[in-house]
């Protein structure tokens, strides 16, 4: 239980602060526990955000893999994919700063072995994307092109929703988020397949 609850603290304020402004120090504090329990679980700060970055990419992957093995029609199943994409974000919200903080720093603190995880992540998309009957000139894209559409328009919104910004019409956007994100999923989704898919 110590080192999840390490870990659930330890991305809230990774999201909050960012990796250069987290200290163990404070970090210890914030968890009422004592430098050396943290370093028994995680060998430095280092190791510490990268099981973060990590819990990050694998949060909702059982339920992508598990879409797969699902008896439905491969667009319906596209369409869920972006949902649980959709949701990771809505249901965590601290993973949006996160990654929004990695991709400014253009994955500066995130070490290769993070790749193998990312790679992992992309399966269900990519045997998804090779089943649908994708234009001739889609066929050879790069399934990561796709990846970062689907995140970044859903992590722009995201933001723009938290911020403290008043935008004229965004607050009326607020009233009711489950909607919102349903309808992200599907606007994505079906902007996706019309551009993507032959019929």
């Amino acid at each position: 239980m110590t080192k999840d609850n390490i870990l659930k603290i330890a991305t809230q304020e990774f999201s909050r602060l960012g990796y250069d402004g987290v200290s163990m120090n404070n970090l210890a504090s914030e968890l009422k526990l004592n430098k050396a329990t943290i370093y028994y679980h995680f060998k430095d700060k280092k190791s510490l955000y990268q099981e973060v970055i990590k819990s990050t990419i694998k949060h909702n992957q059982t339920s992508a893999e598990n879409l797969l093995i699902t008896d439905i029609d491969i667009k319906d199943k596209f369409q869920q994919y972006i949902k649980i994409l959709v949701e990771k974000f809505q249901k965590n919200p601290q993973i949006v700063s996160i990654v929004l903080r990695e991709m400014a720093n253009l994955g500066r603190n995130i070490e290769n072995a993070i790749e193998e995880d990312i790679e992992k992540e992309m399966i269900p998309l990519v045997e998804i994307l090779n089943q649908l009957d994708l234009k001739e000139k889609y066929k050879d894209m790069d399934f990561h092109l796709i990846k970062s559409l689907v995140m970044g328009t859903t992590l722009s919104y995201y933001s723009i929703q938290i911020s403290n910004i008043e935008l004229n019409g965004l607050k009326e956007l607020n009233k009711d988020s489950d909607k919102i994100f349903d309808y992200i999923s599907e606007f994505i989704s079906n902007i996706l397949l019309d551009a993507l898919c032959r019929n």
